[in-house]
């Protein structure tokens, strides 16, 4: 040894186990402040795996100040000896090793006398610990003395302070014992047998220190798991890298993340909820050349169209998580789904929804030219029109993942449609089917053939003209099926069932009952919300193999099949247009499950000119719809305009319609005037209205709204009843009736609903009977007086004149006031006769329309008695259960039947649910899967910290400081 350096002689190692030996050496030396150690560095030295295995550290390291630990090998008992048999880990080489050779030597020098020649020669590693005096103290960190350890890591912190608290506590024992007479050796030195036995009570092994506390540190807890710290570190790094590349972006080929430009965690996401893969289970070309577009990546707008199921949808929520997590913007996404938004169908082309999109885009491009806008249709025969509208790019493809292949019926005939033909069909095959005459006579159109050649192996959706013919279709293809569909998935039949009659409270529409069975169910708008969520669900999972269906299934639901029948070019009696064709042929072909997609038209021998012109013609235009129904669309727009001062001057109007669709499309859509024109006289209009004023100015006339004309636009009040309402209003305050909700129920009865409702007289009586003398006062008062439904009962003319839609709309009022009575929706659709879909459509739209009369009300001062009254009885509409479940209700996925459950269970309130153990939830509630327990229990605590934060929110207001506070 070199006494001058004071070096251990040890084995040369490997560079591999000099490097573990430096890590471990790092591990247990106190770090300085910021000092951490991390494990990617090392890596590229050697493998993680190699260490983990040796020393079984995974959970040694865990409280150690690392940035990333990707892998974990295994996992070892808190009380178990994690260092057993392997403390020679890196040969003699290791730092273990050292220690407990250079304490073993220490001992034996201390056992030998001071003058023996023989005497080992201790070592001095001074390099690894402290000084030799400081080992006899049992730490190796006493020469920090009482230093600060705050900036350490917690394990090392707990570490170094145990030691410490350790030694002072032996000083202070030591100091007691410096009163006590020492044996000596005769030369004045402390005799060493003493002082050895001293050394030995005192001092523990450093190496089983080490040990202790290494297992110490792995059982300890950890406020947050590791693994969640690893991922969130990934994840916000990745959005800091793709941030940083969207601020840079310059040409396509720019990489803009791991997934388009979102974190791994997204497309991780994608395939564990949803079973996305890449981006349709397999890479798909347009996707991955639409997200990677150079008008894409630069934020400039974009229309892309393709057929129906061509997987439009993935790229819109993929470019929506872009805005929404890389660059923090808002995004507004407006749907087409008809069941998922309640009937709220937007697309450009479609009457007054086609007015409200139009609109609110032409807002945004005028009001914010930064905003990306991004549309997704079908192949337009026009798109040319949307592309000026929206000065956006296009890009179009004609992809589908499954093949469809169109075919027609006539008689017992099968030809497959073909634009090439001379009248547009190739004959194609011969229905295989025997039929009796009976059958005949019940099934003239062979459908049980053409159903039974793909159920129950592969699904079917049967569209039909109305909705009474989809539940006949669907009764009479059970009456010919076999006993072995009745087999076919039999436990998860019986299982909808029951969840059908717990959804209705105990009833159940007898249809379903006969057709469930045999895997067969109708779906319409006749069913109730809670009903066709159950029939998709069980559909989409192949226990129904068949579904007959109307044309509103079509558009935007996710219900594929292999095969697609229609069973007549009618929607009621209207003939079909050709988008609602290609909407319901569409659904033919599933993605991933079938190679090919039929469709099957049914045509009668009158109707093979027009299917013609309808299976072969190319797509229809899209245009316009602002002055759909007389301009009422560009009457609101004009309206809203200068109530939001966006437009208040007739130069500043002319600029705003200018980027319309009207605008492009205006020689096809005013060809008898100009639209400058039309916009003079809807200004005209609303001034007759009473809800705009002109004033003169010195530059010009100045547009504003009047108090009624901003009522009209906050409340969002339809311009043909804003009137209406406000006279309802006024005359509802000379006498409103507060002891039942009767009458704010027919203030919020929706106008345009009337035209539904054909009152059954018998009903009305019954009903009107059964009301309290203030109640029926109330009718008389606005009009429907006891008298007048006698007489329409006794078919007596009425001489006297009485406006039929107020009678329609207290009719409508009073199916309200009996739900609201009630809560059940199956008696009182019994009780009227009506649909229990109907009446929830009715429900739904009247809570809407009280939304709508609130604000209205508002911006009025002399309505002011109506907003809390208003306010409390949307609450009611809303939901439509007693008051203690509303609570509940307000969860996502919870409906009546639930709630009902929860309640019983004790979940009583919203703080019940969220701190709820999902697990627990899905033993306690019937029918309540695990992933499902969990969606409520997530849903219940956004919720609970919406209403907190809302709260916090008021707090913070009330204990701001006023800006505008006056200084002395």
């Amino acid at each position: 040894m070199n006494a001058g350096k004071q070096e251990i002689k040890v084995k040369r190692v490997s560079s591999r186990k000099r490097t573990r030996e430096s890590l471990l050496k790092r591990l247990l030396t106190p770090a300085k402040k910021g000092e951490g150690v991390c494990l990617e560095e090392c890596s590229k030295n050697w493998r993680i795996g190699s260490i983990m295995a040796d020393v079984k550290a995974t959970e040694i390291l865990k409280d150690h100040n690392f940035i990333f630990v990707r892998s974990f090998v295994q996992y070892c008992s808190d009380s178990e000896d994690l260092f057993g048999g392997y403390d020679s880990i890196l040969e003699d080489s290791s730092l273990l090793a050292k220690l407990d050779n250079a304490e073993q030597n220490e001992r034996r020098r201390d056992a030998q006398p001071s003058g023996d020649a023989d005497a080992v020669a201790a070592p001095n590693f001074s390099s690894l610990l402290q000084p030799k005096q400081e080992i006899r103290t049992d730490s190796v960190l006493d020469s920090l003395g009482d230093e600060s350890f705050e900036d350490l890591p917690p394990s090392q912190l707990q570490f170094q302070e145990q030691i410490l608290e350790n030694a002072k506590r032996r000083r202070l024992q030591e100091g007691d014992k410096t009163s006590t007479p020492k044996s000596t050796n005769g030369t004045g030195m402390e005799s060493n047998s003493g002082g050895a036995s001293r050394h030995t009570n005192i001092r523990r092994s450093m190496m089983d220190k080490l040990k202790r506390t290494m297992v110490c540190n792995a059982a300890s807890p950890s406020s947050l798991s590791r693994t969640i710290m690893l991922k969130e570190a990934v994840v916000l790094e990745e959005i800091s890298v793709a941030m940083q590349a969207m601020e840079t972006v310059s040409d396509e080929t720019t990489d803009l993340g791991p997934f388009f430009g979102l974190p791994t965690k997204v497309k991780d996401l994608l395939h564990s909820l949803r079973g996305i893969k890449n981006l349709y289970g397999i890479i798909l070309a347009w996707q991955e050349t639409c997200l990677n577009l150079e008008c894409v990546q630069e934020r400039k707008n974009l229309i892309y169209s393709l057929p129906t199921s061509g997987g439009k949808t993935l790229v819109a929520e993929i470019l929506i998580l872009r805005e929404l997590l890389c660059r923090r913007k808002d995004c507004l996404f407006i749907l087409p789904y008809i069941t998922l938004v309640q009937e709220k169908l937007h697309m450009l082309g479609d009457g007054s929804r086609g007015a409200v999109i139009e609109m609110t885009l032409a807002k945004v491009l005028y009001v914010n030219k930064a905003t990306q806008i991004i549309g997704m249709s079908a192949t337009l025969g026009n798109i040319r029109d949307l592309q000026a509208f929206l000065r956006a790019e296009n890009y179009t493809n004609d992809f589908r993942p499954v093949q469809l292949q169109e075919y027609v019926k006539l008689e017992d005939s099968i030809y497959e449609v073909d634009p090439k033909e001379e009248n547009g069909f190739r004959f194609s095959r011969l229905l295989n089917f025997k039929y009796s005459s009976s059958m005949q006579k019940i099934d003239p159109d062979h459908i049980i053939a053409l159903v039974t050649e793909v159920i129950p192996t592969h699904s079917c959706l049967v569209f039909c003209p109305t909705k009474k013919n989809c539940e006949n279709v669907a009764s009479m293809i059970c009456r010919y099926l076999k006993e072995d569909f009745l087999k076919h998935r039999e436990a998860e039949k019986s299982i909808l069932l029951r969840e059908l009659k717990e959804s209705g409270n105990g009833s159940m529409c007898p249809v379903l009952r006969k057709t469930i069975p045999f895997g067969l169910a109708y779906h319409h708008s006749g069913l109730t919300s809670e009903e066709r969520k159950l029939v998709e669900e069980a559909y989409s999972t192949g226990v129904l193999c068949l579904l007959t269906c109307t044309s509103t299934l079509a558009a935007g639901i996710n219900l594929p099949a292999r095969r697609v029948i229609l069973r007549s070019p009618y929607v009621a009696t209207d003939f079909l247009k050709r988008s609602q064709y290609k909407q319901m042929v569409g659904r033919a072909g599933r993605a991933g499950i079938d190679s090919v997609g039929e469709s099957i038209l049914i045509l009668q021998d009158k109707d093979r000119k027009m299917a013609r012109s309808l299976v072969c013609a190319p797509m229809e235009n899209c245009y316009s719809n602002l002055m759909h129904d007389d301009g009422k669309g560009l009457l609101s727009l004009i309206l809203s305009l200068i109530g939001l001062n966006i437009a208040t001057s007739v130069d500043q109007m002319r600029d705003f319609l200018s980027g319309t669709l009207l605008y492009v499309q205006q020689e096809q859509l005013c060809a008898d005037r100009s639209l400058w024109e039309v916009v003079q006289r809807c200004v005209q209009h609303l001034k007759d209205k009473g809800l705009v004023s002109v004033t003169e100015l010195s530059q010009g006339h100045s547009l504003q709204v009047t108090k009624l004309g901003r009522a009209t636009y906050k409340g969002s009040v339809d311009l043909a009843y804003s009137k209406v309402l406000y006279q309802d209003l006024t005359k509802g305050l000379d006498g409103l009736l507060l002891n039942s909700f009767l009458h704010l129920v027919y203030l919020v009865t929706p106008y345009d609903i009337l035209s539904q409702c054909k009152p059954e007289w018998m009903t009305y009586l019954r009903q009107f009977s059964l009301l309290s003398p203030a109640e029926q006062r109330m009718s008389a008062a606005i009009g429907v007086p006891e008298s007048f439904v006698v007489r329409q009962v006794a078919g007596q003319t009425v001489k006297k004149g009485v406006d039929m839609d107020v009678v329609k709309r207290m009719y409508l009022a009073l199916v309200l006031f009996t739900l609201l009575k009630e809560t059940n929706l199956w008696s009182v659709a019994e009780k009227f006769h009506l649909s229990r879909g109907f009446i929830q459509t009715l429900l739904s739209s009247s809570s809407a329309f009280c939304s709508c009369v609130l604000h209205f009300a508002e911006e009025l001062e002399e309505f002011w008695p109506f907003k809390a009254l208003l306010t409390e009885l949307m609450r009611r509409l809303s939901y439509c259960v007693t008051a203690e479940l509303i609570p509940l209700m307000e969860v996502v996925g919870v409906m009546e039947s639930r709630a009902k459950q929860l309640y019983k269970a004790g979940y009583k309130t919203l703080s019940h649910l969220a701190n709820a153990d999902p697990a627990a939830l899905s033993k306690t509630i019937e029918n309540l899967y695990r992933k499902q327990a969990v969606q409520l229990v997530a849903s219940a605590r956004m919720l609970v910290n919406e209403k907190a934060a809302a709260l916090q929110e008021e707090v913070d207001d009330l204990l701001m400081v006023p800006l505008d506070l006056p200084t002395p």
